[in-house]
Formats: structure tokens, C-alpha cells, sequence
């Protein structure tokens, strides 16, 4: 018998992970959820991969972009996350006040993150209430390299010990 979601995620929030918000643009303009599954995957070709929940608008909008950029946040950078999982439910615009620029491809890139990842759409794959999106990165930054990441652990943002 496969554990249940609750369980799952109770074991999961034991294991810290950086914080990422994937953005895309669409013809009908930018979008952003914050993420903390992703990875890279192979050096050669260059690839990364995100999951995203099927139910989610982020889930539609990167198909059709045919890609997505991966910024991964600097510490400090909590309110970007919250904005992005949906945890500020008053703005309309999440993407308003922020300082944002924009990656080779055309999505958005935030100031001051560690770094971003520039990717095409390569493959996706079912898994479960998820899909795996395996993008080529196609153009890699490290704007803010040398600064702590923003991590996640035991349910809420935590900061690297830097010594």
C-alpha cells in the first residue's frame, strides 16, 4: 500500500531545497509559479527538469511558450516566492513593484537571483498529479553568484549559514 499525500509531504518537508520561480511568456503575456522541483539533468546536451501540478495555469502556459526560465532565488527574495505560490492573493498582478528583466527567450528574469537558466521546451512526461518538463538550456547567468540561495525546509524559508 503507497503512503498517502499527508505522510508524503510531512517526510518531504525534512529534505531543504533551493527556490525557484519558473516564468514564461505567452503570447497573452508572462507568467510565474514558484517551484521547488527542479534539477539538471545532463551536461551534455544541457538539460534541466521542473515538475509542475497539473492543475496549475503554469502547466498550460509553458507549452505553449515552448519553454521557461528557471530563477533561482537569493536569499531575501521570500516575498518573490509568496508571490509566485500564490500566497498573495491581493495583488492581481504578481509581477508589479518587482524589478524583472527578461532572458534571451523573452521571459522574465528577477533582479538580484543567484542565477537563471534560459530553456526550451524539450519533452514532457506524466507523473502522477505532476508533469516532468525536461527543458535545453539554451542560455545560463549567474547575475548574482557568490550570494545565498533562498532555501526551503520544514515547511517554511530558511538561509544558508554562510561562514
Amino acid at each position: 500500500m503507497a503512503v498517502d499525500g499527508q505522510a508524503l509531504r510531512q517526510a518531504m518537508r525534512q529534505w531543504a531545497t533551493g527556490v525557484t520561480v519558473v516564468t514564461s511568456r505567452t503570447p497573452a503575456g508572462p507568467h510565474g509559479i514558484t517551484v521547488n522541483s527542479f534539477t539538471s539533468l545532463s551536461l551534455d546536451p544541457p538539460l534541466c527538469l521542473i515538475c509542475i501540478d497539473r492543475r496549475t495555469r503554469a502547466h498550460e502556459e509553458i507549452p505553449l511558450a515552448g519553454g521557461f526560465v528557471v530563477n533561482v532565488l537569493s536569499d531575501g527574495q521570500e516575498e518573490i516566492a509568496a508571490r509566485f505560490a500564490g500566497r498573495r492573493p491581493d495583488l492581481t498582478d504578481p509581477f508589479a513593484g518587482l524589478e524583472v528583466g527578461a532572458a534571451p527567450s523573452g521571459a522574465p528574469v528577477f533582479g538580484g537571483v543567484v542565477s537563471y537558466l534560459d530553456c526550451a521546451l524539450r519533452e514532457q512526461f506524466p507523473g502522477g498529479d505532476h508533469t516532468i518538463f525536461v527543458g535545453t538550456v539554451l542560455h545560463a547567468e549567474a547575475p548574482a553568484a557568490g550570494r545565498p540561495p533562498l532555501l526551503f525546509y520544514g515547511g517554511g524559508f530558511r538561509q544558508v549559514a554562510v561562514g
